[in-house]
């Protein structure tokens, strides 16, 4: 169901380390407070909203993570048809780069589907309900996937090999930066650069075989100001309403 890859669009294959890249970068182009708010399509026809967001840099466990915020819900006309609301958190260790804890509460037509996942990263595996799993080195959740895609230096005829998502199974993303373009959206015009994204296995927004698509901001900051994906006949895409920038906070690094 289309709002069911919108809770899941702009994570499970969206980015984790590039295999090139073997050290966390000095610094991240999101600060504390940024929100991103953006409308959902599903075709030709409105199917609702999404927000991102930087809630704080605050401790988790003796150390620095930033709390990653989501929320999706679908808008009244499709709600007939299939009601889905969802908030999904991450904490993200701001030193190292890689996921330290991530939850989500989703309501799809009245039926729960929760998850709380705490990762070891020191032992590679990821704990579900008690349940321990294998985790790929250095292992970035859904959400917090976001946001380390935005950690890559863009530049046209790059290509990234993207090896931890959290999931092994999941392995690997090939990102390529295809080339600039200017493009309007909902908040606005911006010049960016087209990635695109080769998957091989069938999870969340992005389907192998399909034509997968993200629009980044070409400045520092990296926004995702639209996201496309088209599979056969049927086709997503959101785009940037508003954005909230943020501010910077003092933690000890």
């Amino acid at each position: 169901m289309p709002m069911t890859r919108l809770a899941l669009a702009l994570s499970l294959a969206l980015a984790a380390p590039a295999s090139a890249q073997t050290s966390p970068p000095a610094t991240v182009p999101f600060l504390p407070g940024e929100r991103m708010e953006y409308a959902v399509s599903y075709g030709v026809l409105p199917a609702g909203t999404m927000s991102l967001e930087v809630e704080d840099l605050e401790e988790y466990n003796g150390r620095p993570a930033y709390h990653f915020v989501m929320e999706a819900k679908s808008n009244r006309a499709v709600s007939f048809v299939f009601e889905m609301a969802t908030e999904e958190e991450s904490w993200f260790d701001a030193r190292e780069l890689y996921s330290l804890r991530y939850r989500r509460e989703m309501t799809e037509n009245d039926k729960e589907r929760d998850k709380d996942v705490r990762y070891d990263q020191a032992r590679n595996i990821r704990i579900e309900n008690g349940e321990s799993k294998p985790a790929s080195p250095r292992a970035v959740d859904p959400i917090a996937s976001m946001y380390y895609l935005r950690t890559l230096t863009p530049r046209v005829g790059a290509t990234y090999v993207l090896r931890n998502q959290a999931d092994p199974g999941d392995n690997p993303v090939t990102v390529k930066i295809l080339k600039r373009e200017r493009i309007r959206v909902p908040a606005g015009t911006f010049d960016t650069f087209v990635v695109d994204l080769d998957v091989k296995t069938n999870s969340g927004l992005f389907r192998k075989g399909g034509e997968n698509r993200i629009w980044v901001t070409a400045d520092a900051r990296r926004i995702p100001v639209k996201i496309s994906s088209k599979v056969g006949l049927g086709s997503f895409q959101a785009e940037l309403v508003d954005y909230v920038r943020g501010s910077p906070v003092d933690f000890a690094r």
